[in-house]
């Protein structure tokens, strides 16, 4: 593995160059809404995956990933993979992590705390939860210094000639971690208090002294003012200070702090459309900032476009990629946990339930903050999701994507197919997976324009048997139509469903419908009658999932 000799390269104020690879192809990536077979498999820097060139996919989301002072120096990367990547037709996304830091990643301890974010006393946060054997921080998004160091790291993968980039945790510096129990005790540090005064004068402009205490709870000796530069914290208001005094320095997010709302809470991996608090329309400044100067970078000195994701739901990308993790906020429950998205009951898959609401949530939330892009769910880690998906037994894991990874392309969302993760976990080879994933993907491709740019279409679908999920697709541009079904009669094995009728109402009546699936090879052409806009179809057999082609 390339190293430097310890020495941390970072020093505040310098941003080095990175070098271009002689030879390295630099033809532009192809379009993300051409892509319908998603891989993931994340190796550091300087490795390399064969099971890409197995699977062949259209992309893996992170085919490499920048951490702590691995990636900080061309010399880390093999970016000669980048060549054989292309040699298949594979779109070669580079990434690393936006948020989490070390103190070997900077010259000094001194720039190392700059970088870190604060709480609200003032001091950096920790993040232990982590496990990790030396300090972890988080990085601070608002610091202009933080900012240019993403950057340092990602020109160099520009360079290296990488298809795409992928920053990872874009906004999770401001949880508080476990010190606070993650109650928002994060992101108080100079540069984002500083701003916070730029968004209150902006917001409210017209307001007084007397309207900055009487709405806010400010003091004559901490009031905000417009005749002092918003960054003078000793002269000009200090947030800080504003929470020590109402005793919310440790809980800084409590309701009873008349500034908390307009502070806004941080949701991890989120950037919701409608959030206009002031860490939502700073952090998507900077966010914008960032890619706009990625974008350009690959237009000025490579000449071509870059495709950027992040984990998560966020704008300004050409597609999101969704980590699917414990105590997300994709679903309301009693436990908080959010959405299972590996559905598990004593160590056996739940294919009895359906995932099409928490899908489609998805795919309705990034249409309003990214526009009409790809979303990609792919199972995260470390964690029990994972842990739960590596100890099914082998059928059940083939199950799962029968199952669940059909029911994301039932509601236009794309599966990202495992095959490896950087912590050692068994890869998709270990498990005996790869064989039945290079089958099972070539249907998608092999059907690709049915799959791709497709919308949740508005009219009803209903299924004349038990556990069967429906879902109607419209594609974008074309206007062409599919009904989607995805069977959940399981346990331990799916239960096939047969001689049962569809019915729709896709607003005109088809000439012809014919089916496709995973589970039969060709195409079939069930009966079907339309009288009116009102259609039914036949199905004579359900195994996993089935499309009816209108």
């Amino acid at each position: 593995m390339p190293r430097r000799s310890g020495t941390p390269r970072w020093s505040a104020g310098i941003v080095a160059m990175a070098l271009a690879v002689p030879g390295q192809a630099a033809a532009s990536p192809s379009r993300a809404g051409d892509f319908v077979v998603y891989g993931f498999s994340q190796s550091d820097v300087h490795d390399e995956d064969p099971q890409v060139y197995e699977l062949d996919p259209d992309t893996t989301i992170r085919a490499i990933g920048k951490w702590s002072t691995a990636g900080d120096e061309a010399a880390d990367y093999d970016f000669t993979q980048i060549g054989r990547y292309h040699a298949q037709g594979i779109t070669f996304m580079g990434s690393g992590t936006a948020s989490v830091i070390f103190p070997k990643d900077f010259a000094t301890a001194e720039i190392f705390d700059d970088m870190s974010t604060r709480d609200a006393n003032g001091d950096p946060v920790p993040h232990d939860e982590f496990g990790f054997p030396e300090p972890a921080r988080r990085g601070n998004i608002f610091n202009p210094e933080y900012r240019a160091y993403l950057l340092s790291w990602a020109r160099i993968q520009i360079d290296g000639g990488v298809d795409g980039l992928n920053l990872d945790e874009i906004n999770a510096g401001f949880s508080g971690g476990s010190k606070y129990g993650f109650n928002g005790n994060e992101g108080f540090d100079d540069y984002a208090i500083a701003d916070f005064n730029r968004y209150l004068l902006a917001k409210y402009p017209a307001f007084t002294a007397a309207d900055w205490k009487s709405r806010f709870g400010m003091t004559d000796d901490n009031l905000l003012r417009r005749d002092v530069p918003a960054g003078d914290l000793t002269a000009n208001f200090n947030y800080r200070d504003h929470l020590r005094a109402g005793g919310w320095n440790r809980d800084p997010l409590n309701a009873a702090n008349p500034l908390a709302a307009e502070w806004g809470r941080v949701v991890a991996n989120r950037m919701y459309a409608e959030d206009t608090s002031f860490t939502a329309t700073y952090i998507r400044r900077y966010w914008k900032e960032i890619v706009d100067e990625l974008r350009a970078y690959a237009r000025r000195t490579r000449h071509r476009g870059i495709l950027i994701s992040s984990n998560g739901l966020w704008p300004y990308v050409d597609f999101n990629s969704v980590g699917m993790y414990p105590w997300n906020p994709d679903e309301q429950t009693p436990d908080y946990r959010g959405a299972d998205y590996v559905p598990i009951v004593g160590g056996h898959l739940n294919g009895a339930k359906s995932l099409q609401s928490q899908y489609r949530h998805l795919k309705e939330q990034s249409a309003r903050i990214a526009g009409n892009v790809p979303v990609v769910v792919f199972i995260d880690w470390p964690n029990d999701m994972m842990t739960g998906y590596l100890n099914l037994p082998l059928e059940e894991k083939k199950d799962y994507w029968r199952i669940f990874g059909a029911e994301a392309y039932a509601n236009g969302l794309f599966p990202a197919f495992h095959l490896k993760d950087t912590v050692g976990s068994p890869t998709a080879t270990d498990l005996g997976m790869m064989d039945f994933f290079k089958t099972y993907t070539r249907f998608y491709k092999d059907h690709r324009a049915t799959f791709k740019d497709n919308a949740i279409g508005a009219q009803p679908v209903r299924a004349g048997a038990a556990n069967v999920a429906a879902s109607l697709l419209v594609q974008r541009g074309t206007g062409k139509r599919s009904i989607h079904l995805v069977n959940h009669d399981y346990d331990q094995g799916i239960t096939p469903r047969t001689g049962f009728t569809v019915e729709a109402e896709p607003g005109s009546c088809p000439r012809r419908v014919s089916s496709i699936s995973p589970d039969f090879p060709g195409a079939k052409s069930p009966a079907f009658s339309c009288r009116d806009g009102k259609l039914k179809v036949t199905v004579d057999r359900l195994d996993h999932y089935t499309v009816i082609r209108l």
